[in-house]
C-alpha cells in the first residue's frame, strides 16, 4: 500500500512537471492563419503572467505595441536570450481552456515576414525560446510576491492613518471629557449654591407666615 501511494505521488508529479515544461503547437494569427508557437502552461493569471512578460522585455530595453488576437509584437528587434539575429516576436498570454487556474503563453519567432521559426527550421533558436519559457515560472512568482507586498503595504499605511485617526479622536475626546468633567463639577457647584438659596428662601417664607400669623391673632377684636 505504502509503495502504491509513493508510486502515485510520483506519477502525480511527474504529469505536473511535463505541464510546467514548454512545449511547441500552432496558434491561429490574423490573416496568416495558425502559425508555429512555443507554449506553456503555468498556475498565474492572465494579468500576472503578461506583466512578466512585459518586464521581462523591458529589462532588455524593448517595448511592445498591440497587435491583433491579443498579441505583442515585438518587430525587428534584438533579443539576447533567442539569438543574435534580428527577429521580430510575437507574445500572447490566454486563459488555460483545459485549466481556468492556469495561463497559457504563446510566444512566436520570425526571422523572415511570414515566416515562423520552427525546431526543424530554427533549432537553437527555438531551444533558447523553450528555456526562457521554462526559467519564467520564478519571475511571475517574483511579480506576484511583489504585488503581495506592494498591497501589504498600502494596507499597512491604510491601517496606520486609520490608527493615528483614533488616537487623534482619543486626545480629542478626552479634552472634550476633561471639558465635561469640569461643567459637570461646575454645574453640581450652582446646584448646591441654589439649593442653599431656596432653603433660605423657604425658611424666610416660613418664618414670614409664622409672623404673619402672629399678627392675625394679635388684632384687637
Amino acid at each position: 500500500m505504502k509503495k502504491l501511494i509513493i508510486i502515485s505521488i510520483i506519477f502525480v508529479s511527474v504529469i505536473y512537471a511535463g505541464k510546467a515544461q514548454s512545449y511547441e503547437a500552432t496558434v491561429e494569427m490574423n490573416k496568416v492563419g495558425y502559425q508555429n508557437a512555443v507554449c506553456i502552461d503555468l498556475p498565474y493569471t492572465v494579468d500576472e503572467v503578461k506583466a512578466t512578460l512585459e518586464k521581462r522585455f523591458m529589462a532588455s530595453g524593448l517595448k511592445g505595441k498591440s497587435a491583433s488576437k491579443g498579441f505583442t509584437e515585438y518587430r525587428n528587434i534584438k533579443f539576447s536570450e533567442f539569438g543574435s539575429e534580428t527577429m521580430t516576436i510575437y507574445t500572447k498570454v490566454d486563459k488555460n481552456k483545459q485549466n481556468k487556474n492556469e495561463s497559457k503563453v504563446y510566444i512566436l519567432v520570425s526571422l523572415e515576414e511570414g515566416r515562423f521559426c520552427t525546431s526543424a527550421t530554427c533549432e537553437n533558436l527555438i531551444g533558447n525560446v523553450k528555456r526562457f519559457e521554462n526559467n519564467l515560472k520564478p519571475y511571475v512568482e517574483l511579480h506576484v510576491t511583489t504585488l503581495h507586498l506592494n498591497k501589504s503595504a498600502d494596507d499597512l499605511k491604510k491601517a496606520e492613518k486609520d490608527l493615528r485617526n483614533l488616537q487623534d479622536d482619543s486626545v480629542s475626546l478626552q479634552k472634550d471629557k476633561e471639558k465635561t468633567l469640569k461643567k459637570i463639577e461646575d454645574n453640581a457647584q450652582k446646584i448646591q449654591n441654589k439649593q442653599k438659596e431656596v432653603d433660605m428662601k423657604r425658611q424666610i417664607i416660613s418664618e414670614t407666615q409664622l409672623d404673619k400669623a402672629q399678627q392675625e391673632s394679635n388684632l384687637p377684636k
